[in-house]
């Protein structure tokens, strides 16, 4: 329109005046071509109007379903999808933590053996990878100040199994017949686990375990000869092979408390005192030997303990009740036992001193007192007191006298009753250890004679200087005693018997007084000091 106005005026006359019938012939034929297109495509607007019909007809519906998604359905479309997302929440949350496992699945296994894996350790020996385990498992709950709970019960767990590895370790100190790596190892993972502290007062608590664990074997040890020996000990009537088996009971007694005691001194000193620089914490300048300070007392009180606990109240007991003829090898037994702890600083040979001569003396004494109550009751059966006719009747008309017996029966040699044997005046003294020939002539005599001889012949083997008055004047009592139950056997010869058997009686008597008790006190000064 504008277009064409404005190309009419570019137009020239001859042109614009031709232009009406260009427009007639092209309007003739655009007339033409559309009537040809009518009859040619008519089935094409047919479906074109249809179709037209159709899309407004589709048109309307869509706006109107637009009008219901937008009023209705959008609305309850969204609520449905909050809903949804409510309900599914806890669902995909599950999921999550489930994904999560799954990908953890390795890491968690690993976790969880970890208890089970510190007890197979424990069991077995391996105290380092169990302490190992349990400090990766500490660490695991470091990085984080609330630790999930599953975290909290592994930890749990292998505190439990620490505390098992805990008194494992201890009953190893407890049980007998553990060597020193045994308890060095014991000692070293208890350090290590640090549940005494790592001050001086810990280690001193650990040596405390250790010395009451290993006492407590020392006792298990001692026990059944200790029990042996107290059986016999509290009996009555003790016979020579009760005796015997004391003494062998002892010595074995001995040689159990030298072997536990020597073991738990040397392992005490090799675990405590001399530990090596490397192996032990590092100690400040202010500090350097306050371990070692308190742990030497523990020693020494142990030592002390062991020794009067458990030694020295068996050997008092014992030592008296034991022949004089076991002393002596007990007494070298012990020797060599304080001889061997005094190279670890306990020398306690100055206590056997007393001991022994106590035991002496009292083994000396009851000998020679029982060889002068057999000659005194000897003597009476000579003598015939009188006693009554019955047990129950004690009137002094209800008595009998028991015949007399003749010193020529029984005191003399019947061959030299004639003329019996009487000291030579002077008499010259002869050796010591030798008995004078003229015993021999009087058998009672000589066997008294021999029963003391016995006797000091026991003690030459072990003769304390310090119990020589005592043993002197147990001596002179029983010589005493026995001398007067002869001196009244012989009055009573003198008054019922007749002359020659008077002589026979004052002759042993001179021979007993004069010879013998002369003898046999010079047997014990000279012979046996």
């Amino acid at each position: 329109s504008q277009a064409y106005l404005d190309h009419l005026t570019t137009l020239s006359l001859p042109t614009l005046l031709s232009e009406p019938a260009v427009l007639q012939t092209q309007s003739h034929h655009l007339t033409s071509s559309l009537t040809s297109l009518t009859h040619t495509s008519y089935p094409t607007f047919l479906s074109l109007h249809q179709t037209t019909s159709s899309l407004s007809t589709s048109l309307a519906a869509l706006e109107s379903s637009l009008g219901n998604l937008l009023t209705a359905s959008l609305p309850t479309l969204e609520e449905s999808a909050s809903g949804w997302r409510d309900r599914t929440e806890q669902v995909l949350m599950d999921r999550r933590k489930a994904r999560v496992v799954l990908e953890q699945h390795d890491k968690i296994r690993d976790l969880l053996e970890i208890p089970m894996l510190i007890d197979t350790c424990v069991r077995n020996g391996y105290f380092a990878e169990a302490l190992s385990l349990a400090s990766h498992a500490r660490s695991l709950s470091l990085g984080t100040s609330s630790p999930p709970l599953i975290l909290t019960s592994v930890l749990s767990e292998v505190q439990n199994s620490i505390t098992q590895m805990l008194l494992s370790l201890l009953a190893t100190l407890h049980e007998p017949n553990r060597k020193l790596p045994a308890l060095w190892k014991a000692v070293n993972f208890l350090r290590k686990m640090d549940v005494f502290g790592s001050s001086p007062e810990g280690e001193e608590q650990i040596a405390l375990a250790f010395l009451g664990g290993r006492e407590g074997c020392l006792k298990a040890s001692l026990e059944g000869n200790s029990r042996d020996i107290l059986r016999l000990v509290g009996g009555s009537g003790l016979g020579e092979r009760e005796k015997e088996d004391m003494a062998k009971f002892l010595k074995k007694y001995i040689d159990v408390w030298r072997e536990g005691v020597y073991d738990i001194i040397t392992q005490f000193s090799t675990i405590f005192l001399e530990r090596s620089p490397s192996s032990s914490t590092p100690k400040t300048p202010t500090t350097p030997s306050a371990p070692l300070s308190s742990l030497h007392p523990l020693l020494t009180t142990y030592t002390t303990h062991a020794l009067t606990a458990h030694l020295l109240p068996i050997l008092s007991q014992t030592l008296p009740l034991l022949p004089i003829s076991t002393l002596p090898s007990l007494l070298t037994q012990l020797t060599y036992c304080a001889t061997a702890f005094a190279r670890v600083g306990m020398d306690f040979r100055g206590v056997l001193g007393g001991l022994f001569c106590t035991a002496v003396a009292s083994a000396v004494g009851g000998e020679l007192k029982l060889a002068g109550a057999k000659w005194v009751e000897r003597v009476k059966n000579a003598v015939g007191d009188v006693s009554p006719l019955s047990p129950t009747l004690s009137s002094p008309h209800m008595t009998r006298k028991v015949k007399l017996a003749l010193p020529s029966t029984w005191i003399i040699v019947s061959s030299l009753a004639a003329s019996p044997p009487q000291p030579s005046t002077p008499t010259s003294p002869g050796a010591a250890h030798v008995p004078p020939q003229i015993l021999a002539s009087y058998p009672p005599i000589a066997e008294y004679a021999n029963a003391f001889l016995g006797t000091l012949n026991g003690l030459r083997l072990l003769a304390p200087v310090e119990i020589l008055a005592e043993l002197v004047a147990i001596l002179d009592d029983v010589l005493d005693q026995s001398g007067e139950a002869l001196l009244g056997y012989v009055r009573r010869v003198c008054e019922e018997a007749k002359e020659q058997d008077e002589k026979v009686a004052v002759a042993a008597g001179e021979v007993y007084f004069s010879v013998f008790v002369p003898f046999i006190r010079r047997a014990l000064v000279e012979g046996v000091y």
